[in-house]
């Protein structure tokens, strides 16, 4: 087992990492954290939103404990891990709209379950077990299916059902109303506005891609230019600020507004904000089953895909503070992205004892999901766990260091602590889907190139990657596209 010394000397080299990026004394190495924060918000922003509406999450305790959690996975791993909605569980839980809040209960004991179950497998060493039979096509797969999905909600659930130019009252989201109605207010939020978004993406992702004079594989630690989803969200807040304003029927009050969890209050008490109903539901069906359902997402892509796409992204010839001094021959983990030795032969072939740790190795991950839930589950908090999809998002959007999250973190803790009311579920109703759709493309495609450009191997690796990820969008499953690609692998 490492020592306590060493555990030491990793916080030291983080710490100094994290602050290299926040005391830089180029203004754009800050402004590209503060953007990279906030790329992520396409796929936070719309879950989040959704179910506190209809009750499914405590909004300021989601707000407050994601925060706080947020700024230890900054402080831990130093890279812009991301502290993200289970997708799989917040899918179940909107398909059971007009259970009240009961259903409050039923969503946040199945993110309990899955950190239950997630503790085991990493404290247990069963992950690490696990990876002897991952071939890396598969994980890679996996990546390129979540990006692929990525980009087709962008598309579909959130810019399709807007109009061309104006969005009218009562158009359907999926989630429920969007749109102001005719005036100003209904041109704040429409197709046009995502194709002007959309343009502005495409110009600042070629921006700083390679630093000149470096090779062909080196990869700028600055990518871009202009914060762009730190543009982009600001505008978004402003517009959003203008449709309240105008909106005739402002939202009624959250459903989780009950007499013993009074918003009346200036300031966030943890004990307002206690769920006994989470307890009662730990034993249904309908929880155990949407845990059951969540597993594999969480075990595939917020734990192993996630910390492959760390060390891709972060390798460590250009990031060795991430790494520890020596290297060590740690089952489950993964290559260094910056070593050659495998590019003479398939990716699906590295040597099991070859694997080393990277920034972020599987055992802590898993164990830092675990806590995540276990430890907000009595507060009706959101379903959380850390993400691929996330991680590529923030570092598209020019995220370097944990630097980035800390700061979102710090928003988020503090809006939930300061602003326990509706007022702010008002303005998150109006934030522009235009703007949350060409931000959740953004992080897709990021998603699916690294997930490509990590091939290296034969054909069939190639083939063996695209059945996993055609697969996952096929079935809108992780798990099922997770074995067809097993399957073919073996074959």
């Amino acid at each position: 087992m490492p020592s306590l010394s060493k555990y030491k000397s990793r916080l030291k080299r983080i710490t100094t990492h994290n602050l290299s990026h926040l005391l830089s004394p180029h203004p754009q190495v800050l402004l590209s954290e503060i953007s990279g924060s906030l790329g992520d918000l396409g796929t936070l922003l719309p879950l989040l939103l959704a179910l506190s509406l209809q009750g499914s999450i405590d909004l300021p305790s989601t707000l407050v404990f994601s925060g706080l959690f947020n700024i230890l996975t900054g402080l831990v791993f130093g890279v812009p891990l991301p502290v993200q909605p289970m997708k799989a569980i917040a899918a179940a839980s909107l398909q059971d709209q007009g259970q009240g809040q009961g259903n409050l209960g039923v969503t946040v004991a199945a993110g309990a379950w899955v950190g239950f179950a997630v503790l085991l497998l990493g404290g247990t060493g069963g992950l690490r077990k696990v990876m002897r039979w991952v071939p890396g096509p598969v994980v890679r797969g996996v990546q390129v299916g979540a990006g692929m999905s990525l980009v087709v909600a962008a598309g579909g659930g959130m810019v399709k059902p807007l109009g061309w130019f104006t969005t009218p009252e009562g158009t359907e989201d999926g989630d429920g109303k969007i749109g102001i109605g005719g005036g100003i207010g209904g041109w704040l939020d429409s197709r046009a506005l995502a194709v002007l978004a959309f343009g502005g993406l495409v110009v600042t992702l070629g921006q700083g891609q390679h630093q000149p004079g470096r090779n062909a594989r080196g990869r700028s630690r600055m990518p871009m230019q202009v914060p762009y989803a730190l543009v982009l969200f600001l505008l978004g807040l402003l517009f959003a600020v203008v449709r309240v304003s105008l909106s005739k029927n402002s939202p009624g009050q959250p459903p989780y507004d009950q007499p013993t969890n009074p918003t009346n209050s200036w300031i966030f008490n943890p004990l307002n904000h206690i769920h006994p109903s989470v307890f009662h539901s730990l034993l249904t069906p309908r929880a155990l089953s949407m845990a059951l359902a969540q597993l594999p997402l969480t075990t595939l892509n917020s734990i192993i895909a996630a910390s492959a796409l760390a060390s891709d992204l972060f390798p460590r010839a250009s990031y060795p503070l991430l790494y520890d001094d020596e290297t060590f021959a740690v089952p489950g983990a993964w290559p260094d992205a910056s070593s050659d030795h495998h590019s003479s032969s398939s990716s699906s072939q590295i040597k099991f004892e070859e694997r080393e740790e990277g920034p972020v190795p599987l055992t802590p991950l898993s164990l830092s999901i675990s806590l995540m839930n276990l430890l907000s589950a009595p507060f009706g908090c959101m379903p959380l766990c850390h993400g691929s999809g996330g991680l590529a998002a923030q570092h598209r959007f020019g995220a370097r260091s944990g630097t980035s999250i800390i700061f979102l973190g710090s928003i988020k803790f503090l809006l939930g602590l300061f602003f326990p009311g509706s007022g702010l579920l008002r303005i998150l109703q109006k934030f522009p889907r235009a703007f949350l759709g060409v931000m959740v493309l953004g992080a897709g495609v990021e998603l699916a190139r690294v997930g490509v450009m990590s091939v290296e191997g034969s054909d069939e690796d190639r083939m063996v990657m695209l059945m996993t990820a055609g697969t996952i969008l096929a079935f809108k499953n992780d798990g099922v596209g997770f074995l067809a690609g097993w399957v073919l692998w073996g074959v």
